[in-house]
């Protein structure tokens, strides 16, 4: 348990820190796209947390984790410039999300009561 806490501990804090101040120095366009992500996954965190607390229902994440990943690859193409690259990966990212929000849907995944519905299968 106290190895899996220090890798754990390693790959969340001290590598991004680590790469954030000794590797290449991010440009103007990157630390913009950087803030803004950093709002938007806040944002998604404290709706699943505040969300899970208030139904009881802890699942909350298993219902956005196909969705949120579209908004987060269109939104840096958007800021991006639209790069073909980036559409591309946009693009199969989006495809994929839809396949398995599909896939989770047809399980019943997704009510009206958004505290409602079931937990991921796998």
């Amino acid at each position: 348990m106290l190895v899996t806490i220090i890798v754990l501990l390693l790959t969340i804090i001290v590598i991004p820190v680590l790469s954030f101040y000794y590797g290449m120095p991010l440009n103007e366009l990157q630390t913009a796209i950087l803030a803004n992500m950093s709002i938007a996954v806040s944002i998604v965190i404290a709706y699943c947390f505040i969300v899970g607390e208030i139904s009881r229902n802890n699942s909350q994440v298993d219902k956005l984790w196909s969705i949120v990943p579209i908004y987060y690859v269109w939104h840096m193409t958007v800021m991006g410039g639209f790069c073909p690259r980036m559409i591309l990966m946009s693009a199969l990212v989006t495809f994929w999300g839809l396949r398995l929000t599909y896939n989770f849907a047809r399980r019943g995944a997704y009510q009206w009561k958004f505290w409602a519905g079931e937990e991921d299968y796998r």
